[in-house]
């Protein structure tokens, strides 16, 4: 279908996606889709129980939306790997993106991608919102950290590359984020508006450098993050919001001429600092082509009606309207179909390949050193809680660190809050004593001081003493080089299963 045969209702429609907040499309979303023919859908993991529930669900959208439109949807979802995973337990679900760069194989990178894009495209889901090509170069940011591929350009474009080669092999739409980079902030855009303040060199040559190689590698679509960035837009306004930054860098300077996508316009960034329907319409004046408002169907209302105001108005061009349209048609044309085939998910050898893979991502910091911690008679076994640190995931972890190990080895357990308590630490201490050894858990300690400071209490007990990063391995850093030392990546009992090797 060409954008010219749309009415300017479906117009508008075809450049929004939203979501829903059950295994099934509710009563307000299927009245946004024959309504305002809203064409667009994300799911996160409260939408999928199983894999064959959810190739259920998206045929019904592909239905419901393809007869109310006339146009495919399309079907996105955040597949990131490790600690961003939607996909149910029944798939293979691969390691994060950091754990993956560190194992150092670039074609176990590919073929992680490749797969995860196979199953995706096998279970009805079109568009994976991934990768991400922000940079470490902040060890506090508490947004990225292990969802990063390293700390570097050179391994961020290195690794990136070898993702986007796989989900494109595998036929599936992908997107690079979060242009025009969100590593070096120290503030969650979901929960407030960050400030990367940076010069237009070092821009350049780092946080722009991932984006800028896989654009001429053939980049699909690009996700435009909520970060004010001065050295871009003068005004204080997120680069969600800033023509300057979607249409003079990322379409002229840069010369992408792919899909410009919004992070979600629901995110605090926006909603609590410009409201979400101006957020949707000063986007498209911007340049973005598809906007995200992933889960309140009064808002994806309010911004469907803002936008054709805007355009009746002449605040925003119709010209604008038809360029984002045909972008997104253009991109549906090429990555919209799929077969819905169970014989291709969850399959026996993708969920070796992510097993091995994982495996692969956990080994002990330092090789030179012995390989495996001796626990002796009675260890002393202290978690975290498991949870989220931020709402990029939406799980929480399943079991405790301490319980697990405590379940494997026997000896005593301690669960302590993630910003652990004077009393949590008091009462290690004391447990703590006559213990042949002491194994803790943390979960993104360097950002914690309670954690902290129960790290330091235990290592200057002198008991053998063993430190696991449960996700950002920047934990790490805060033992010293004496300590047993084994980064995990993600907060789940498969990263914990595959620790236990380390441990006699």
């Amino acid at each position: 279908m060409k954008v010219q045969d749309l009415t300017l209702e479906q117009k508008i429609g075809q450049l929004f996606v939203m979501g829903f907040p059950q295994e099934s499309p509710s009563e307000e979303f299927i009245r946004l889709v024959r309504k305002y023919q809203v064409g667009n859908v994300i799911l996160f993991s409260h939408n999928i129980s199983s894999a064959q529930q959810l190739s259920n669900l998206t045929k019904a959208l592909f239905e419901e939306i393809l007869e109310h439109t006339g146009v495919l949807p399309l079907i996105s979802i955040d597949e990131e790997g490790g600690v961003v995973s939607r996909l149910p337990q029944d798939c293979a679900v691969m390691p994060s993106a950091l754990a993956q760069s560190e194992a150092g194989d670039e074609e176990s990178v590919y073929q992680a991608a490749r797969i995860a894009g196979e199953q995706l495209k096998a279970l009805g889901i079109n568009f994976n919102l991934a990768p991400v090509l922000d940079i470490n170069s902040n060890k506090n940011n508490p947004v990225i950290g292990v969802r990063s591929f390293g700390e570097t350009a050179e391994q961020v474009s290195r690794f990136a590359a070898m993702a986007v080669k796989g989900f494109l092999d595998a036929g599936i739409l992908c997107s690079g984020k979060h242009f025009p980079g969100h590593g070096d902030t120290d503030k969650d855009s979901h929960l407030s508006l960050p400030v990367l303040n940076v010069d237009k060199e070092l821009l350049g040559c780092r946080e722009l450098a991932p984006f800028s190689k896989l654009i001429h590698q053939g980049l699909p679509a690009v996700t435009i993050g909520h970060v004010i960035v001065p050295a871009l837009e003068s005004q204080q306004i997120p680069c969600t919001m800033s023509y300057n930054t979607v249409t003079g860098l990322l379409r002229k300077q840069m010369q992408f001429d792919g899909l410009i996508i919004s992070d979600c316009m629901e995110m605090a960034a926006v909603k609590e600092y410009y409201g979400i329907a101006k957020g949707a319409v000063e986007g498209l004046k911007a340049g973005i082509d598809l906007i995200f408002i992933s889960h309140t169907a009064s808002a994806v209302e309010e911004a469907v009606l803002a936008v054709k105001k805007a355009v009746e108005d002449g605040e925003l061009s119709m010209e604008r309207i038809e360029d984002a349209a045909a972008r997104v048609l253009a991109a549906k044309e090429m990555f919209g179909k799929c077969d819905w085939n169970m014989e291709k998910v969850g399959t026996k050898q993708q969920i070796q390949f992510a097993e091995g893979f994982l495996a692969k991502t956990i080994r002990p910091l330092d090789q030179t050193k012995e390989k495996k911690f001796l626990l002796g008679t009675d260890p002393l076994f202290i978690g975290i809680e498991p949870g989220s640190v931020t709402l990029a995931s939406d799980t929480k972890g399943p079991q405790n660190f301490a319980i697990f190990m405590q379940q494997c080895f026997g000896g005593e357990a301690i669960e302590c809050s993630m910003n652990t308590t004077e009393k949590e630490m008091q009462d290690c201490i004391d447990r703590a004593k006559g213990k042949s050894s002491l194994v803790v858990g943390t979960l993104n300690a360097h950002l914690q001081p309670g954690q902290c400071r129960l790290l330091e209490a235990l290592s200057s007990l002198n008991i053998p003493l063993a430190h696991i990063a449960l996700r950002n391995p920047y934990d790490l850093e805060k033992t010293s080089d004496e300590v047993f030392k084994l980064p995990l990546y993600e907060y789940t009992v498969r990263a914990m299963e595959k620790a236990k090797q380390y441990f006699i």
